[in-house]
């Protein structure tokens, strides 16, 4: 049979099962750990959280102070 007769229907099959078997592949590759070093990946991603955290306080810290600085002071009657 030519491949341009085929139904609609067997050609949807066909694409579903190529990507059901490309993400399962996919998937297995991507939890086979050999080769990688989990302890270097591990430090990086640490050291990334530390940056942003660092960073997220500081901005924080501004803000707070900016709008304390913002706050007039109070006057006695």
């Amino acid at each position: 049979m030519n491949q341009q007769l085929l139904p609609l229907a067997v050609w949807v099959q066909v694409v579903y099962h190529d990507v059901r078997d490309r993400g399962r592949r996919a998937w297995a590759q991507r939890h086979d750990d050999a080769g990688v070093d989990e302890a270097v990946t591990k430090m990086i991603w640490l050291a990334v959280g530390i940056v942003v955290a660092i960073a997220a306080t500081s901005f924080f810290t501004a803000k707070f102070n900016q709008a304390r600085d913002n706050v007039p002071d109070p006057i006695g009657p």
